[in-house]
């Protein structure tokens, strides 16, 4: 199982619109929901890769029961739920069909209280026991939780699990000082982290080099549309999808993350763990709904996905 912590998840929703004229009403001729959270991503990109995962949550008040309700009965897939008081986010993104704009209206996480992060750690501490791997993924919901990965990366190297982290900012930072297995930073993200523009590919390998001189053994640096450079063991390759009619990138990255996860509980060699990888983030991008890919499809895209090394 691979279990997947989100502590900042969301109701994420989609209103559908021609065009969006601000300060007219404007009513939507459809709308979505899914549990948002780069872990629950994370968690649905697994099990459509046909691995076996479980999300771990922070939750709170009638959004937090919905989310928790999204991913164990339209994602089929085992929640953790830890509760809180305060009440879990929604993110609403409205798209305008017309010129395929969106535009995201982020509601500030909720606050969590010392008593509410103390049992997200215990459960944490259950939970981890049972897993085969851990991802630890996003922002946290408020100031009071910036130490929370390196509390939790410890945690799991302590119980002999691999660990991936993907965030940002002081979060991540902290995170970093505990030496999780794996990272997944994009340019921006590690550009906060090494203090120097990554303007060149030299720049762009830098910072991969400074990762793994901090004690991570795997390196993701995803560049977007020009998929990732990956770094582990002396091996470091230049991962390229192939061109395709974007549909909705968003949760590319974490399905990215999905694959990496995969490969490596099937034992996968480097470069066949980051071709599947880079193939299960494109799959992703190729539809609207975020983790609903078949194997089958991923294995076609990364007939296209080239590799050279560094």
């Amino acid at each position: 199982m691979v279990l997947c912590v989100t502590p900042n998840s969301c109701v994420d929703k989609t209103l559908f619109v021609e065009t969006l004229e601000p300060g007219r009403k404007t009513v939507a001729s459809r709308w979505s929901a899914v549990p948002g959270g780069k872990g629950n991503n994370v968690a649905r990109a697994v099990k459509a890769l046909g691995g076996r995962s479980a999300a771990m949550v922070l939750v709170g008040g009638h959004a937090g029961r919905h989310v928790v309700d999204m991913i164990e009965q339209d994602d089929e897939v085992t929640c953790y739920p830890v509760w809180l008081r305060d009440h879990t986010r929604t993110i609403t993104t409205v798209l305008e069909s017309s010129i395929h704009r969106q535009t995201p209206l982020f509601e500030p996480g909720p606050t969590v209280t010392r008593e509410e992060l103390d049992a997200f750690g215990a459960e944490f501490a259950r939970r981890v026991k049972e897993a085969r791997l851990v991802t630890l993924n996003g922002t946290v919901p408020c100031r009071s939780m910036e130490e929370v990965y390196r509390h939790l990366v410890s945690m799991a190297r302590d119980a002999g699990k691999p660990v991936f982290l993907d965030s940002h900012g002081p979060e991540f930072a902290a995170g970093l000082k505990a030496c999780p297995t794996a990272i997944k930073p994009n340019l921006r993200e590690t550009e906060e982290i090494v203090g120097f523009a990554l303007d060149t590919a030299e720049a762009h390998w830098c910072a991969v080099d400074l990762f793994h001189q901090k004690g991570v053994e795997l390196v993701i640096l995803s560049l977007g549309d020009e998929g990732a450079l990956v770094s582990r063991g002396g091996e470091q390759y230049h991962v390229r999808p192939p061109e395709i009619q974007e549909v909705n990138a968003v949760g590319s990255g974490d399905s990215l993350l999905a694959g990496f996860a995969i490969g490596l509980l099937e034992d996968m060699d480097l470069q066949d763990m980051a071709v599947l990888g880079v193939a299960a983030g494109t799959a992703n991008a190729m539809s609207w709904d975020i983790g609903h890919f078949s194997r089958a499809e991923v294995r076609e895209v990364a007939q296209n996905v080239t590799i050279t090394p560094r």
